[in-house]
């Protein structure tokens, strides 16, 4: 399995009034962790010909311990499962004292202009599927 881990620090605009981040902190970082994923996965690939259209259809957030300002952590994004025409990222949050903070999971669908799921181009696919 392939997995990227970024590492990131609690932002102040991140917290809440309680001063532990609001919960969509959480779904930033997921992304920010997926993105550099799909860079390194698809570093050197040629330019897809037609643009990819990846919805989220299904975004979940275990919290399990807090994260504060200006708290230092580590977010690993790996693809967990691909489908016909979608995929699925799994994203652990863990502090840099060793503390597992928050666990995720995002499902992205492939779909056409009108917003029709399709299946996933075969390269794009086959990337993925190397992740696993």
């Amino acid at each position: 399995m392939i997995a990227h881990v970024e590492r990131m620090r609690v932002a102040w605009v991140d917290t809440d009034a309680s001063g532990i981040i609001h919960y969509t902190a959480a779904l930033r970082y997921f992304e920010v962790a997926e993105h550099a994923l799909m860079r390194a996965l698809f570093a050197g690939a040629p330019p897809s010909p037609q643009p990819i259209r990846l919805p989220r259809v299904h975004v979940e957030a275990d919290f399990l311990a807090p994260l504060r300002y200006p708290d230092e952590f580590d977010c690993t994004a790996r693809v967990t499962a691909v489908g016909r025409s979608s995929v699925t990222f799994g994203y652990d949050v863990q502090r840099t004292d060793g503390v597992a903070c928050i666990r995720g999971r995002i499902v992205v669908v492939s779909c056409d202009a009108s917003g029709r799921s399709i299946a996933l181009p075969p390269a794009l696919r086959d990337g993925l599927t190397r992740a696993l």
